[in-house]
């Protein structure tokens, strides 16, 4: 199974409460002299935040104000940023056909002002709404268009969001070659970044994928360098997963001696870290070596006499 890197969560739903009160409080100031752009500024904002913790309705009367006022301002860019915030209130609905139509209205505004920044990101909500709709080769095209843009204006973290999505797209499709040709690309963003998680999950994925066509010293080749730079970084649970990926592949190698020592390796950090299901997993694979607890306790023992080990 691919490794796909998850974001942190940047708000808690307090503190998105507690935004949601400053900014009701601006809203009754501004009231007071008059509702002009700068009230449907904020009243957008408002509307932002409360899809964050899912107050669809409330959200969607406020964007529905915003949208009549920007309407009637000719207000371009206003319309924009409502239509692609009703994108993102659409999708978290599951509306997706109506998420997949606000993206479009809010793009080809931004797209005839030449806001790049902006297209890029209703490209990307356009993508995910045909994703959801099934529609995988459309979503394709979009995220191929998203990425030339991105490349373009050298936008590294908005390019590896589009290849992200282009390689969900080919796994779903089994389009192994592909997948494997945008891992390379993804890795190539990752290092001009100097995103070394990002680096060694690339690693390994291309390790996996060379692994799952038996191009097992292809696959070495990736998990080892995908290690060493989770030792260089001391990530210690991606070194247990990448000695246990090292561990499997020499195993099909056929050097059971090196395989073994991996293993061990491996064991001894998650015993450290207690990482109690790693544990489990990798004692498993050493008892099908021949190994029982004894075994396994004297070669921890061993290691730990000869190896500098975190």
């Amino acid at each position: 199974m691919l490794i796909h890197i998850q974001d942190d969560i940047e708000l808690t739903e307090e503190k998105i409460r507690s935004k949601i009160d400053e900014i009701k409080k601006r809203l009754i100031d501004l009231e007071e002299k008059g509702k002009n752009s700068i009230y449907f500024q904020e009243l957008s904002n408002l509307a932002l935040l409360q899809i964050e913790i899912n107050e669809i309705t409330d959200a969607e009367e406020n964007l529905q104000l915003c949208l009549k006022h920007f309407i009637l301002q000719k207000d371009n860019l206003g319309k924009a940023a409502v239509f692609g915030i009703l994108g993102v209130l659409k999708f978290k609905s599951s509306d997706y056909k109506a998420s997949y139509e606000y993206y479009s209205k809010a793009y080809e505004i931004y797209n005839d002002l030449n806001q790049h920044k902006e297209e890029i990101i209703c490209l990307t909500g356009i993508g995910n709404a045909l994703i959801k709709l099934e529609k995988l080769d459309e979503a394709c095209d979009i995220f191929l268009e998203c990425s030339a843009k991105c490349s373009d204006r050298n936008d590294i973290y908005n390019l590896l969001e589009c290849l992200g999505n282009l390689i969900h797209i080919h796994e779903i499709q089994e389009n192994w070659d592909v997948v494997k040709e945008l891992y390379k690309k993804t890795l190539e963003a990752f290092e001009k970044m100097r995103d070394f998680k990002g680096i060694i999950v690339s690693n390994f994925n291309l390790g996996i994928l060379e692994k799952k066509e038996n191009n097992f010293q292809k696959a070495l080749s990736y998990f080892e360098k995908g290690t060493q730079r989770a030792r260089e970084s001391n990530y210690i649970e991606l070194i247990i997963k990448g000695l246990s990926y090292i561990g499997e592949v020499l195993f099909y190698l056929g050097n059971i001696k090196s395989a073994k020592e991996k293993y061990v390796e491996a064991l001894y950090i998650a015993e450290k870290l207690k990482a109690k299901n790693a544990i489990i997993q990798i004692k498993v694979i050493l008892k099908s070596f021949g190994l029982d607890e004894r075994h396994i306790k004297n070669e921890l023992r061993e290691l730990e006499k000869t190896k500098d080990l975190p």
